[in-house]
């Protein structure tokens, strides 16, 4: 169970100081009302414990003469008010902190190689800004088209690889273990603990000790392989090209060692991309495309609209439109 000790307040009339909170409810030399607001803790070697004074509630504050009164009293002991829906005191802990002072500039340090980097900063990202989005609108002529598809040709070999031992392929050889940190756990490592003190509202304030759990990391070690095992690495590319779509786009066909050998090979990833030209603005304008169906339509001598960037006279793909006429 919390230990309950008196708040302490100061007479605002007299300068009385370390009145008790809960047994001073006036100033005992000129008879003062408590400032329930002005309650603050007592330091460590200054507490006085609260005995046989049961807790009902905080005080509240009457709404004529500003008073405090036990939560149970239904008159304001000061004046005799009713305290009908008076709202309870404010506690330390609901008081707001006082103001930071304003910072004087007399004397500040100045930086002015800092202030240099933010208006560089400043005006790298406003020519970002004017590059990807200040546009004009123009009419562009396709002046050719062109494209490239290629496919990787990988052969299988022998390949030397590490990895965890539970993740280590089927058909590995000449392996090697090694004992490797893998993670770390969060292990429970004591409790730090700390008084907290909360106003209670009635002149006292409860005091209890908070603890949380303490943790520390401790390595967590698995095997880890070295081996040899049969796998596939790229060995070369083969490409076809062209220019306009006669022929139309093929892939090429890479002559293969095939079989189920060492130095046998095998067709990998491919790649494949497409690219038109076009003319009628201050330079040469280019758009590639990664699928032949959005390449196609753009043959040459074949009208467009599209939107260029002012600011470095690139051409917005995605805005190409068939022009009228």
């Amino acid at each position: 169970m919390a230990k309950r000790y008196e708040m302490l307040w100061d007479c605002e009339y007299c300068g009385v100081k370390k009145l008790l909170g809960l047994t001073h409810r006036h100033c005992p030399s000129c008879g003062a009302p408590q400032n329930a607001e002005k309650r603050y803790f007592p330091p460590e070697d200054e507490k006085i414990a609260v005995e046989d004074h049961p807790f009902v509630g905080a005080d509240r504050k009457c709404p004529h003469c500003a008073s405090p009164s036990a939560a149970a009293a239904k008159c304001c002991g000061q004046c005799g008010a009713p305290l009908d829906g008076a709202a309870p005191v404010k506690t330390v802990s609901a008081v707001p902190a006082p103001a930071a002072a304003p910072v004087a500039s007399v004397g500040r340090k100045r930086h002015p190689g800092l202030w240099a980097a933010a208006a560089v900063a400043a005006v790298a990202l406003v020519g970002g800004l004017v590059a990807t989005f200040w546009t004009k609108s123009a009419v562009l002529t396709v002046s050719g088209q062109d494209w490239k598809r290629e496919i990787r040709v990988e052969k299988s070999a022998i390949l030397d690889k590490d990895s965890w031992c539970d993740a280590m392929p089927g058909g590995a050889f000449e392996v090697s273990r090694s004992r490797k940190e893998r993670s770390r756990n969060r292990v429970p490592d004591g409790e730090s603990c700390s008084t907290r003190k909360k106003d209670l509202g009635d002149g006292s304030y409860s005091e209890e000790e908070v603890c949380t759990t303490k943790y520390r990391e401790e390595p967590v070690y698995d095997q880890w392989c070295r081996y040899r095992v049969r796998g596939w690495v790229q060995t070369r590319t083969e490409t076809s090209r062209g220019l306009g779509r006669s022929p139309e786009p093929f892939w090429p066909e890479p002559s293969l060692r095939t079989g189920d050998c060492l130095g046998c090979e095998r067709e990998g990833s491919r790649e494949e991309a497409y690219g038109a030209a076009f003319t009628g603005s201050d330079q040469a304008l280019r758009c590639e495309f990664k699928e032949a169906a959005k390449w196609t339509p753009f043959t040459p001598g074949s009208r467009w609209k599209a939107d260029i960037r002012v600011a470095t006279g690139g051409i917005v793909c995605d805005s190409l439109q068939p022009a009228a006429g």
